[in-house]
């Protein structure tokens, strides 16, 4: 994969990543991740933040698993995530 051909990342794509690459996380805990570890105050609203996880699992960023019991989503970052990342 040609991962110049993404770059520079969206701040919002780059705390994604950054977020998913500590460990899966569902939906509102990236939401959170995401704002305490930007400095300049990045808010994702659910609408943005499932509009950019579904264009990143298109991409191969990441994958999503279904947590039978919660029936909650969580997202992890894939091998090609980590290579957009890095």
């Amino acid at each position: 994969m040609d991962v110049s051909t993404y770059l520079p990342l969206a701040p919002r794509d780059l705390l994604i990543l950054a977020v998913l690459a500590e460990g899966p996380l569902h939906g509102y805990g990236i939401i959170k991740a995401v704002e305490a570890r930007s400095s300049t105050g990045v808010f994702l609203d659910p609408a943005n933040l499932y509009r950019a996880l579904r264009r990143m699992r298109v991409l191969g960023w990441i994958a999503e698993d279904e947590d039978g019991e919660e029936r909650r989503r969580t997202h992890r970052i894939t091998r090609d995530g980590r290579a957009v990342l890095a």
